[in-house]
């Protein structure tokens, strides 16, 4: 059944091509996603949105039609969305599922879907109840469909003003707050824009927004911050002398790059640093939270961040794993955790439930007012940062998944082979799926651990949403360690014929 392009089920969402989703086989995804909701979920409510992408339109009209015509209750929301406006939307109707039309940080030709349970629960591979996006493809592979009910209704939503007035208040950011502050805002001609526009300003922040109208042409690049020439034209405006920072957004807006007026680029790790005592804040009946950060964190950002009374532990990459985690260890303190693709989570409570969410606009306004607070601090964290050598995530594709898995266990044995230790799963046991490699580090650092110059770590991982395509990331006390293990990676890999350096 290789017509049904079953590769599109990746591990935390669907991706693929949007050449190769035709409406036909968008139909048998739709019947399979109701008949999961229903009889799995027994869900009776959906709702539908779509990020900017030129295919999420027709997607969405299909959507809409399809899960009337099934009896269920349709919240739809036309208008472009960001990623974290639909997660929003589903907090406000916490009986509902939910599908989202877009692909993220994906090239402009690719389309996808993110789906949520009730609860906003993420759905994704081996994540999500009733079985999960595993239940949903084979759904799709056995061309189920549901009864049809009838009686369906149809209602436009649009959240915006909500979600911008609640996201200030969660940030404790009131009008004026960031006066004075200068920042330039590049959306990439994706979906983050109008909340960002509208709570910037009501801040008081003098901002100069670029690439704000969504376009699903993305006449800029790729929506994806880490693609340099992307930003390019926005880092030079950054760089006039007139602002003070830049914040960068993808496609869907989920992604948040941050970058300083000189054009150095604050990890989210080390932006921790400077959020962690206002997350803490939200939780004042906390008296040691926990935060996740993922394998590529930096080990002084997380020596830092120990010492202010929090337990740092090391999570796996990807959304609704890490959502899942949140919510699943809420009652154990943890509230919070950061990605080094820029990607920033929360354990939201509401209503007396606890919500782990992405909330992009949230993090975006309470780091704008921790730096509007203590410019300093953010001075001094990335002269801190800068003593420290990395080299940003790159990948290389290969010819096929075999192919893939030969070069990443080469590069471990190479590496191993030199002394160092590799680990595979996290604190409780569960796999990471990637392999984190440490030399003069250890695997457990906290607020006692001390370092000297001589140490390196390695993350590298295959990618779970792009076929053949395996990352690494490197971070080094010195510039020769960092430059020798980027070297001894390289030379591996084309031993498994390596396609070329990829960013992004």
């Amino acid at each position: 059944m290789t017509h049904l392009d079953l590769s599109m089920f990746k591990a935390c969402d669907i991706r693929t091509p949007a050449q190769q989703l035709t409406l036909d086989l968008s139909e048998l995804l739709a019947y399979a996603e109701a008949y999961y909701f229903r009889e799995n979920l027994g869900v009776q409510k959906v709702i539908l949105c779509r990020d900017a992408r030129l295919s999420g339109a027709r997607y969405l009209e299909q959507g809409i039609r399809i899960f009337r015509d099934l009896g269920f209750d349709v919240l739809a929301a036309p208008q472009v969305s960001s990623a974290c406006l639909f997660y929003y939307t589903c907090l406000r109707h916490p009986d509902a599922a939910g599908v989202m039309y877009g692909a993220s940080h994906n090239p402009g030709g690719d389309t996808g879907q993110k789906i949520i349970a009730p609860g906003v629960q993420p759905i994704a591979n081996g994540c999500g109840p009733g079985g999960g996006l595993q239940t949903i493809r084979r759904l799709y592979e056995q061309g189920a469909q549901p009864r049809r009910i009838g009686g369906g209704k149809l209602r436009i939503v649009n959240y915006l003003d909500d979600y911008v007035r609640d996201s200030m208040r969660l940030a404790d950011v009131s009008p004026g707050d960031l006066a004075g502050l200068r920042i330039v805002l590049d959306f990439l001609s994706g979906a983050a824009g109008q909340e960002m526009i509208l709570a910037f300003t009501a801040a008081g922040a003098e901002i100069e927004p670029r690439n704000l109208v969504p376009d699903g042409h993305f006449p800029s690049g790729a929506p994806n911050p880490v693609v340099h020439a992307s930003i390019a034209p926005s880092l030079e405006v950054l760089r006039s002398g007139r602002f003070d920072l830049g914040m960068f957004f993808d496609g869907d807006g989920d992604r948040l790059d941050i970058v300083a007026s000189d054009g150095r680029q604050i990890s989210p790790a080390f932006n921790l640093i400077a959020l962690a005592p206002r997350l803490r804040a939200l939780f004042p009946d906390i008296p040691q939270p926990n935060l996740y950060v993922d394998l590529k964190a930096n080990p002084l950002a997380i020596i830092r961040i120990a010492r202010q009374g929090f337990g740092v532990h090391v999570i796996r990459n990807g959304h609704s794993q890490i959502k899942q985690a949140l919510g699943k260890n809420a009652a154990t303190g943890f509230i919070a955790a950061v990605e080094e693709s820029a990607h920033y989570y929360l354990n939201l409570r509401r209503d007396g439930a606890v919500f782990p969410i992405e909330n992009t606009l949230f993090y975006a306004l309470l780091t704008a007012r921790a730096w509007r607070e203590d410019p300093t601090l953010y001075r001094d964290l990335l002269d801190l940062q800068q003593t420290t050598f990395r080299e940003r995530e790159w990948g290389y594709h290969f010819p096929n998944d075999d192919l893939r898995a030969a070069a990443l266990a080469a590069v471990e044995e190479a590496f191993v082979r030199n002394g160092w230790h590799a680990m595979h799963r996290m604190a409780d046991g569960a796999a990471m799926d990637a392999t984190l490699l440490r030399d003069g580090l250890p695997f457990v650092i906290d607020a006692d651990t001390t370092l000297t110059e001589e140490w390196t770590q390695v993350a590298q991982r295959a990618s779970q949403s792009e076929r053949g395509l395996a990352r690494w990331e490197v971070t080094a006390g010195t510039a020769a360690r960092r430059d020798a293990a980027v070297r001894l990676i390289e030379e591996t890999v084309r031993r498994f014929q390596a396609g070329q350096k990829y960013v992004g």
